[in-house]
């Protein structure tokens, strides 16, 4: 298909021209949604198209799927296989509402507690 200029009337289009114009638009769209990086992983552009990729692996864990997205700062991201233990969830669960309550520390006395001060 000939290249189409922006001032080109739609009614000089044939159908095969439209159905053409269609199909780019559709590749250059799932181009930008995934593709295969030169190590053979599937590369998407959103945390979502990831997500929904793997809810269709068949209760995979995202170790055995080699996919990952890139976040908006370029770095490669994936989802870990670490699932939280009972008390962990229980612990994680107790840090949010303190946070939602509004207990939280100060910054400097976690650099200070976890002794990353200045030396």
């Amino acid at each position: 298909m000939a290249e189409l200029a922006l001032d080109q009337p739609v009614s000089s289009l044939t159908v095969g021209d439209l159905l053409e114009l269609f199909r780019r638009v559709m590749r250059e769209e799932q181009r930008q949604k995934c593709y295969v990086d030169e190590e053979g992983y599937l590369v998407f552009a959103s945390e979502e198209a990831y997500a929904a990729y793997l809810e269709q692996q068949g209760g995979k864990l995202p170790s055995e799927v080699k996919a990952y997205w890139v976040n908006e700062y370029g770095g490669k991201c994936c989802y870990s296989d670490w699932e939280p233990t009972p008390e962990k969830r229980k612990e994680l669960d107790e840090i949010r509402r303190g946070i939602a309550q509004g207990r939280v520390r100060d910054f400097d006395e976690v650099v200070r507690k976890l002794g990353l001060g200045a030396t």
